[in-house]
């Protein structure tokens, strides 16, 4: 599967994003910059398996992260034949 995410913020801020698999931060999707961004995206290709579960996650930020308007995040994945 490919998994990808996008997230675009209202302000510039310091914190990190990722996509947790059944809880578990999955490897190479997690997004830490050492500046304050207002996007944080990532994409990668895995193994999911049925039953299994996927999550966006913001974390690290003191307060609050208010998404834009209309599509301020999105979570896809694509089946990859």
């Amino acid at each position: 599967y490919l998994v990808s995410y996008s997230i675009s913020l209202t302000a510039a801020l310091l914190l990190s994003s990722r996509v947790l698999l059944n809880g578990a931060a999955l490897p190479g999707t997690t997004v830490s910059p050492v500046a304050s961004v207002s996007s944080l995206s990532a994409t990668r290709i895995v193994n999911l398996n049925a039953g299994d579960t996927l999550q966006l996650q913001l974390f690290g930020l003191l307060g609050a992260a208010v998404l834009q308007g209309g599509t301020g995040a999105s979570l896809n994945v694509i089946r990859l034949a």
